[in-house]
């Protein structure tokens, strides 16, 4: 059991970040050092339910650690806000909290460019098919343009379909635009252009870039993949349980899906064997948020936001019951 604990004053009241992996928590402490309050900093979650009930924590910040309603109610009465350090908040039972009066937030417009910017790079080295080249040559000693089949075809021949039109989902297709012949555009909520119909039967590329809820759970599936007429390209840069890894990995093997980039798996970090083993597949590790600059905004906004709650004001990115 790992605690790492972050102190400028013995019993002032905690803001605990549990198993955030930073090098250095020089953001929050900056921000925190003319306030009443502190940083605590859990590296293991051993004896969790211990420290979350300590009279002393006032706020609590999780990136990957799930908040059930079970862990909920384990959580000090001195608590008043938890914020997820990410866009999604599916990891918190948010009707849990609220019941206790406990405040909700999460960040939702940061890394919006980031994880766009990623999702056009995994696409062009789909496209391309750059790790097939890549391996056929450092692995195989082959030099061989032709080693990755006779299916390449121009960019601007190609259809792309982007399912969900939020902030990186349109910023995605705004900087695609100039490079394909036409973009689908699918959201169950914002206004869109096509129906996933359209999308599955005409589109050559497919983007995902909707949250993760209980209606999106495995959104491609079996029968989804069986419905692609295209033989698309699959990029995710969203959420992992969007895509039924075992359905993936059957599309890959029957070329029902020409290639698949992924930033995000289910499961992750575990990856199926049997995901890795196969040649059509790009894989990057949750990096596509990634910048210095993103994540000074996105450790920047959660602690101000929190600080807004704990000083009575309205936060800016609360989520709604």
């Amino acid at each position: 059991m790992i605690f790492c604990f972050i102190r400028l004053k013995m019993n002032k009241q905690q803001i605990l970040l549990i198993k955030p992996g930073f090098r250095d928590y020089s953001i929050e402490i900056n921000l925190l050092s003319s306030t009443n309050y502190e940083l605590s900093v859990i590296q293991d979650e051993t004896d969790l339910l211990e420290k979350i009930s300590n009279p002393l924590v006032v706020a609590i910040i999780t990136i990957h650690t799930p908040f059930t309603q079970e862990i909920i109610q384990s959580i000090s009465s001195s608590c008043r806000v938890i914020t997820r350090l990410g866009v999604g908040f599916d990891i918190i039972d948010v009707p849990a909290c609220y019941k206790r009066n406990i405040r909700v937030c999460y960040v939702p417009d940061y890394g919006t460019n980031e994880v766009a910017d990623h999702a056009v790079a995994l696409l062009f080295a789909a496209h391309r098919r750059l790790s097939i080249f890549h391996r056929s040559i450092v692995e195989q000693n082959i030099w061989d343009n032709e080693i990755a089949g006779q299916d390449l075809h121009s960019l601007n021949t190609r259809n792309l379909g982007v399912i969900g039109m939020g902030r990186i989902g349109s910023c995605f297709a705004n900087k695609m635009r100039p490079f394909v012949k036409q973009i689908f555009s699918y959201d169950p909520i914002l206004p869109s252009n096509s129906s996933i119909g359209e999308i599955l039967e005409q589109c050559h590329i497919i983007s995902l870039h909707i949250p993760m809820s209980s209606a999106n759970y495995h959104f491609i599936s079996t029968d989804t993949i069986n419905r692609m007429k295209q033989k698309p390209i699959l990029i995710n840069v969203s959420r992992g349980d969007l895509i039924d890894t075992q359905a993936l990995i059957q599309g890959l093997q029957t070329d029902q899906i020409s290639y698949a980039a992924l930033d995000v798996i289910e499961n992750e970090p575990k990856i199926d064997s049997k995901l890795v083993e196969l040649d059509r597949i790009q894989l990057t590790p949750h990096a596509a948020w990634f910048t210095q600059e993103s994540q000074c905004a996105l450790r920047t906004k959660a602690i101000e936001d929190i600080l807004r709650v704990l000083h009575g004001q309205q936060p800016i990115y609360p989520v709604p019951i």
